[in-house]
């Protein structure tokens, strides 16, 4: 199975890999500024957005998934673009296939394994929702105030939905394969090899997911990796502060 993808533009190869629960359309508006420029595959990973739904989830797994993707559609030594567990994914695809990507972009992550009680406490959340009783996206937002407490993610939630034929809404993504694979995705480190190409890696101002102690780290994976703060942001750094991500990534493209 191929994975699901929105393309956009024509010119050299981008394929942007969105976070956890997300899905390509995340990364909308992105693919409007650069697609003036390069071809943007927005890629639905597997369990998130119309892209198939296993109970099986890991990198290794997404990395043969990005793979097929690639050869599917021909494309040489395209630039890879991850943001959270996408970086994660673009990491360690990266490393298994050191000499397909051109250059790798990893955005507010980093490879070392982590302690996130706040994304299990969503899932759990997340288990209650019930859209027999939850008619609207402005229900949703409503009844997860309980548990999350920021606006913003709810807000993210409640664009992760559609609606089915019935007219119920649903989540883009498959909860049950995410949860069984959780740990892993989150509290693994992800290793397995050295990435020798050109490596950007941004982070946001506020954000603790990428942490300037951790350079020296992953450099010893990516040695020719490139670190650069976002100002202003967390760890949406491309929602928080575009203008500055943008320059940063177009520069580095240019390079």
């Amino acid at each position: 199975m191929i994975l699901h993808s929105k393309i956009f533009g024509k010119g050299f190869p981008i394929l942007v890999l969105h976070g956890l629960f997300g899905n390509g359309d995340n990364w909308s508006f992105f693919a409007k500024v650069f697609s003036k420029n390069f071809q943007i595959h927005l890629l639905d990973v597997r369990n998130h957005g119309n892209s198939f739904y296993s109970n099986k989830m890991d990198y290794d797994l997404i990395s043969e998934d990005i793979f097929k993707y690639i050869h599917y559609y021909k494309l040489q030594n395209p630039i890879l673009l991850g943001h959270s567990m996408g970086g994660r994914s673009v990491m360690k695809f990266s490393m298994k296939y050191p000499f397909i990507p051109r250059k790798i972009i990893i955005v507010d992550i980093s490879p070392n394994a982590y302690k996130n009680t706040e994304n299990e406490n969503i899932i759990f959340a997340l288990k209650k929702v019930n859209f027999n009783v939850i008619k609207t996206r402005r229900d949703l937002v409503s009844f997860l105030k309980t548990w999350i407490v920021h606006l913003e993610t709810r807000l993210f939630f409640s664009k992760c939905t559609y609606r089915k034929e019935n007219g119920k809404l649903s989540f883009r993504f498959f909860l049950p394969g995410i949860e069984k694979n959780y740990k892993y995705l989150i509290q693994n480190e992800v290793k397995g090899g050295v990435y020798n190409g050109p490596a950007l890696f941004l982070r946001g101002e506020y954000s603790n997911y990428l942490l300037p102690r951790e350079y020296p780290i992953i450099r010893k994976l990516f040695p020719k990796s490139e670190f650069l703060t976002i100002d202003k942001s967390n760890h949406w750094v491309h929602i928080d502060n575009p203008k500055s991500f943008y320059e940063k990534v177009d520069l580095f493209l240019k390079n």
